[in-house]
């Protein structure tokens, strides 16, 4: 009998969607066949200090206003690119004369969102390390996680984007009147304020008048550097489409949020499910009323999955990303953003076409594989010699 792959579930992280990925994680390891993987659960601080523990195990140790992190491992992520291993490394443990107690993960299944953990940043430890992991890479990641970065790449591959502004915070700083000007005659009103690089609506705002939107602005830039400036449609219809990574890339059921016409807000998302969303099987994001299947012609839903597979291979994404659109009232389809992590992986969507959350985590993983092996065929660097004879 062979060895079961060890899998290390990655969740927390330095970053305003934090509670959101503790229950990604926290779901993640209830789905996943025991069975075939020996699972490790990780849990990285809102300082990025990595923690191992069986009392974390248990989503109501999170609950805890003051989670008693001194109660847990603190370890020290080691990459080891010739075994193509992450070595997590107790932080307390071994020494100069003692050989340290290690935990090496054959593979990661990477549960953050947002910042440091769904932007590239983990992405590049693990490529370092050369270990398998089920996500976007780090350019797909990075591309993916700013919206600006996001619509020029979409744009050059001809897909369609709601129009923009970007304003960035040095020039904000400076220019205040002649950018809300720019903004009027380019945008008008109303408009969405959204900071470039963040997710699940946070520092996000409408403006109706040229006050909402100078208080819109610098509240986005709370959150980030660079901001962009969106039409906010007046009648609208949201759609979502994940995309699973494969050769070809295979797009999800539909799905319609039926709270459109409004800007859902982050407790709109997460707070109604926190609690018995994670702890007792419940569906997170899924419990949210949606339509699934999205009520819409065989052409229309087609031609939305094909952009969701368009979008999904012109950033690079990989793993589960999700693709959010917007229909307009004149049927105009647009994609609003990608989500490389999407909270719950989206299993929902997939439940509803007879793959189960186990099946999804099964099939990520058998990917994270594959692209390793095809990253290990590439070549990275070679011999000039240049330093003989210096």
């Amino acid at each position: 009998m062979s060895a079961k792959i060890k899998v290390g579930i990655l969740f927390g992280g330095r970053s305003v969607e934090h509670e959101v990925s503790v229950l990604t994680g926290f779901q993640a390891l209830g789905a996943i066949d025991s069975s075939k993987y020996d699972v490790t659960p990780v849990y990285i601080a809102r300082d990025n200090v990595w923690y191992m523990g069986e009392k974390m195990k248990d989503i109501a140790f999170f609950r805890q206003e003051q989670p008693a992190l001194n109660e847990l491992t603190v370890v020290l992520p080691a990459p080891s690119a010739k075994r193509g291993k992450l070595i997590l490394i107790p932080e307390d443990e071994g020494g100069l004369f003692s050989k340290p107690k290690r935990l090496e993960l054959d593979c990661i299944l990477p549960a953050c969102h947002g910042t440091f953990g769904e932007d590239g940043c983990l992405q590049g430890l693990l490529e370092m390390a050369g270990v398998p992991y089920a996500s976007s890479d780090v350019r797909g990641s990075s591309t993916g996680m700013d919206k600006l970065l996001t619509k020029a790449v979409l744009t050059t591959a001809g897909i369609p984007v709601l129009p923009y502004c970007a304003v960035e915070k040095s020039g904000w700083e400076s220019a205040q009147s002649a950018i809300l000007d720019n903004i009027e005659d380019d945008i008008g009103y109303p408009a969405f304020v959204k900071p470039a690089i963040l997710g699940s609506s946070v520092g996000v705002s409408r403006a109706n008048d040229r006050s909402e939107l100078e208080t819109a602005v610098d509240l986005a830039f709370h959150f980030g550097f660079n901001i962009l400036v969106e039409p906010a449609l007046t009648d609208f219809t949201e759609i979502n489409c994940a995309v699973l990574d494969g050769d070809p890339p295979i797009p999800s059921i539909l799905e319609q949020p039926i709270a459109h016409g409004a800007l859902l807000s982050f407790d709109d998302k997460y707070k109604g499910n926190a609690k018995k969303g994670a702890s007792k099987g419940g569906k997170g994001m899924a419990a949210q009323t949606k339509l699934i299947p999205a009520p819409l012609d065989e052409e229309l839903t087609e031609y939305i999955q094909a952009l969701a597979v368009g979008s999904f291979k012109a950033i690079g994404a990989g793993g589960v990303a999700r693709v959010d659109f917007l229909i307009d009232k004149e049927g105009k389809v647009f994609v609003n953003e990608l989500n490389n992590i999407p909270g719950s992986f989206a299993f929902y969507l997939w439940e509803h076409m007879g793959k189960s959350f186990t099946q999804l985590l099964d099939k990520m993983i058998e990917r994270a594989y594959e692209v390793n092996q095809r990253r290990n065929r590439t070549t990275f660097s070679f011999t000039a010699n240049l330093l003989a004879g210096r």
